[in-house]
């Protein structure tokens, strides 16, 4: 299993201006490699990424020997991007949206820049990052956290400052859940409720600095474009964004890492976003929220845990459904924030929902009827947890005495 771990790096002047070199070689490449398919194509050919670099290296040290004074990764980087963009516009045209996503030519001023080096062309020590056809390390901002062999390290910039995400292969590791189960309701009053009571507020972030983003935008709209001061307004601009998404990211890891850490088997609705955002009185709390890198960052670290993500019908009526008799209450709106049942049960909106979402989860995942869903749940976890340890054995069995060897 590949970890990802996103360092930012301190470069000096000298390799800032190597590390903008190689971004602006992929994104020649790229709109090269477009500009010659439209052509090829236009002409009756059937062109690929794969053909145009073949024909690119054939000419490339003729026309482009300017592109020698940085990594080949960089070229590749850039025909990749472009086998990916058109590869993703195939399967729009076979969905029926052929009208959107073909490929768009990269500007120099608005593309983002970033490159991408294999594994074998980098290496890492302490805290010095070492790229190939670079004389001096760049120095990080933190020691690479995994220790395995390094796939691809992926350098890309951000507001002014550069980063280095490091793939690196590493083994899941060994670990032991507190409790079975939980389920998890995502709503904009509170960020997450779990079904066993607990919960995790919903920061705000975008929201309360909303008049400090007012000010940069109005600044930035009085500048004249392309001008020295319009573009420290941008940079000032980019920054007040990059340092909202770090607190948001940095609160979501720590929510989401606990919840796996803690619990097997985690239920979650299959919320449409999407479909979310175009209720305009709430889209910009729900994109505040960020419902989607929550869901995502639950399914990668469920499966390093070694437990299970449940995604339970987005149609499913848990805001509605009754914990104690199962009833329906079609009345409930958004404002009722607590569940009252004719049975004589109420209880949390929020927390009524998680259980229900659990409840849901558990047998969807045993696959089996309510009666037998905690016997065949327990079964399923045991024989999990044996196949697991039987396989950590083997591996055990088959690892060399000799360190030296490995």
């Amino acid at each position: 299993m590949q970890r990802a771990h996103k360092v930012r790096l301190n470069p000096t002047p000298e390799q800032e201006k190597y590390l903008r070199q190689a971004c602006g070689t992929a994104r020649f490449v790229f709109n090269w490699g477009l500009a010659e398919w439209q052509r090829q194509y236009e002409s009756g050919e059937r062109p690929s990424a794969y053909i145009l670099k073949k024909q690119f290296n054939a000419i490339r040290r003729e026309q482009f020997s300017w592109s020698y004074e940085v990594t080949k990764c960089a070229v590749d980087t850039g025909f990749r991007n472009l086998d990916n963009a058109f590869r993703n516009f195939f399967r729009r045209c076979k969905n029926g949206d052929s009208k959107k996503g073909y490929p768009k030519f990269k500007s120099k001023k608005r593309s983002k820049l970033s490159f991408r080096m294999d594994g074998s062309r980098v290496s890492t020590d302490g805290h010095w990052l070492k790229l190939e056809k670079l004389n001096e390390p760049i120095n990080m901002a933190e020691e690479l956290r995994f220790d395995g062999e390094i796939k691809s390290v992926t350098i890309s910039e951000d507001a002014g400052c550069w980063y280095a995400a490091i793939n690196v292969e590493v083994g899941p590791p060994g670990h032991k859940h507190l409790q079975k189960s939980v389920g998890v309701d995502l709503g904009v009053k509170t960020l997450a409720v779990l079904s066993d009571g607990r919960e995790f507020e919903n920061q705000k972030l975008l929201r309360s600095e909303l008049r400090k983003l007012r000010r940069l935008n109005r600044e930035l709209s009085r500048r004249q474009e392309g001008s020295g001061r319009w573009n420290r307004a941008k940079r000032k601009l980019a920054r007040f964004h990059r340092q909202i998404a770090n607190r948001r990211l940095d609160y979501q890891h720590k929510m989401t890492t606990e919840i796996a850490k803690t619990y097997r088997i985690v239920g979650v609705e299959d919320l449409n976003v999407a479909g979310m955002l175009r209720n305009h009185r709430m889209a910009l709390s729900i994109a505040d929220a960020g419902f989607g890198e929550i869901k995502r960052q639950l399914q990668y670290k469920a499966e390093w845990y070694g437990g299970e993500l449940v995604e339970v019908d987005r149609f499913f009526p848990s805001s509605r459904l009754c914990t104690m008799c199962g009833a329906i209450k079609d009345d409930q709106t958004l404002n009722d924030r607590i569940f009252v049942c004719e049975c004589g049960h109420f209880a949390d909106r929020d927390r009524n929902a998680a259980q229900n979402i659990e409840r849901q989860a558990l047998k969807m995942f045993a696959g089996v009827g309510s009666r037998r869903t905690e016997t065949h749940v327990e079964q399923m976890l045991d024989s999990q947890e044996q196949s697991v340890m039987k396989r950590e054995n083997m591996a055990e069995e088959r690892r060399p005495s000799n360190p030296a060897v490995v």
